[in-house]
């Protein structure tokens, strides 16, 4: 056999690796050929396979790489720029992006990923642009339009909804955000029940093509890492370590990001975080958790010290892949997830803070809804929304009765009410210096915010009044939420 056919059959056998999510097992394999530095496609499949076990930094090695032997290339380009992206390296991901117009101007991956950017940068202006430009050359890209109608609400008007109301379904994606953007104007004339109808059949539709993903998810944060607490507990450990994180968390629209704002908005040199996901990326792709099976309702794992050790090298890892300076020693981590991994957290980040932000059980409920969070696929289920509200709410009464990790609880609504002393207070907890200016969140330009709350939360606080929700309650009632009330 020639050495050309028996790469084939290498780059083969990885390549069916890597189909069954066997990543790891087939970057093993593509990086034991000498031809890897001399072959375009190896390293194509090599920065694929980094990339899904979340190693930014080979990834981009490897595409570099790939690119390099190939030439440039849209497709290329593209997924370059995405995981730059990714490890939060925004301004080279933007140069890679603007290239990429220069091939092709109307090349919508560039056009989108440009707009994403500079609005979790807070310069809306030219994210609006990138969104219009999409929109002249694709009108019924309701994705565009949506993501342009929450950045300006002056976009949504009666020739728009005209539009839509006529537009004939898909059974794809626009689908979902026709449903959306209906919604958001059913709000604006204060049309409520068809604004929950629209939001609940947008969510709905999204669904459809996701339902194993979502129930495998489902079973991960419900069945497994309960388990994983229990065997955490059972583990006597508690690693040294000099840094002091603060991780903030709670539902999703549960005012997490108020908090890091005021938190990192100060002299006090914290760094900034955002939702770093570390730990959920750490789990899945470090292969921490062994013999388990997410269909698998009867998973057994083991977990020891040597694991604990393991997790820590891991974790510090992948805060270095997504460019978090973690050498300050202090830093912010608002994985809203990490409540869940609060038990591992307390091992092995003895000096942690733990921020519980805690909003009104159903406007966090609406919060959740009235917004599109791709990722977090239980959030597209009202049914799965109400059983996240009750596990958050069971796990922080166990985490409280056990007093043995030090967390504050914040009441969302009452801290906007007064939140100056409640803030003093925050600050006192946390043991870092308060300062007059924290209170005037004047985030500049260059503050990265990916959450749904980017637009919001550059203002000032604002007062959380609950009187809009005798609008909705009657109409959610008949979906079960009479608990959460």
């Amino acid at each position: 056999m020639v050495n050309k056919e028996l790469i084939e059959l290498k780059i083969d056998e990885a390549l069916k690796s890597f189909k069954i999510a066997k990543y790891r097992e087939a970057i093993n394999i593509l990086e034991n050929l000498k031809e890897k530095n001399s072959n375009f496609l190896i390293n194509w499949y090599l920065g694929h396979s980094y990339f899904r076990i979340y190693d930014y930094i080979s990834a981009i090695k490897s595409i570099k790489r790939s690119i390099e032997l190939k030439g440039s290339d849209e497709l290329n380009q593209t997924f370059l720029g995405e995981i730059l992206l990714e490890s939060n390296q925004h301004e080279e991901s933007i140069k890679v992006f603007n290239n990429l117009l220069k091939i092709n101007k109307i090349n919508k991956d560039a056009l989108f990923n440009l707009a994403k950017i500079y609005s979790e940068i807070g310069k809306f202006s030219i994210s609006e642009g990138y969104y219009k430009k999409i929109l002249k050359n694709e009108p019924q890209n309701f994705k565009a339009l949506y993501e342009l109608i929450k950045i300006n609400k002056n976009y949504l008007d009666s020739n728009i909804i005209k539009n839509l109301k006529n537009f004939k379904h898909q059974n794809n994606l626009n689908d979902v955000y026709v449903s959306l953007i209906l919604a958001e104007n059913n709000k604006k004339e204060k049309n409520y029940k068809d604004e929950i109808d629209n939001l609940l059949k947008g969510h709905s539709d999204y669904l459809k093509t996701k339902k194993k993903a979502s129930e495998q998810e489902f079973n991960y944060f419900t069945n497994l890492l309960p388990k994983f607490s229990k065997k955490t507990k059972e583990v006597s450990i508690k690693l040294s370590c000099e840094y002091h994180p603060i991780f903030i968390m709670g539902l999703p629209r549960s005012g997490t990001t108020m908090i890091e704002n005021l938190i990192t908005n100060n002299d006090n040199k914290i760094t900034r975080g955002d939702e770093t996901g570390v730990m959920g990326k750490t789990f899945y792709s470090k292969q921490i958790i062994t013999n388990y099976d997410h269909n698998d309702l009867n998973t057994n794992f083991n977990f020891n010290k040597d694991d604990f050790k393991n997790l820590k090298k891991s974790i510090f890892d992948q805060y270095k892949q997504i460019g978090i300076d973690i050498s300050k020693g202090f830093f912010t981590d608002k994985s809203l997830e990490n409540f869940l991994y609060i038990d591992i957290l307390e091992k092995i980040f003895p000096n942690a803070k733990f921020i519980y932000c805690k909003r009104n059980n159903v406007a966090n409920l609406l919060g959740i809804l009235k917004v599109f969070l791709p990722n977090l696929l239980w959030c597209h289920s009202l049914e799965k929304i109400i059983k996240f509200i009750d596990l958050y709410k069971n796990k922080l009464t166990e985490i409280l009765s056990e007093k043995k990790i030090n967390i504050k609880i914040i009441d969302i609504e009452n801290f906007t009410n007064d939140p100056l002393s409640n803030s003093k207070d925050l600050f006192n907890f946390l043991g870092i210096k308060w300062n007059d200016d924290v209170l005037n969140v004047n985030l500049n330009q260059q503050t990265i915010i990916k959450t749904v709350s980017n637009i919001q939360v550059r203002n000032k606080i604002i007062k959380h009044d609950l009187s809009y929700l005798k609008n909705y309650i009657p109409l959610l009632e008949k979906y079960g939420i009479k608990n959460l009330i």
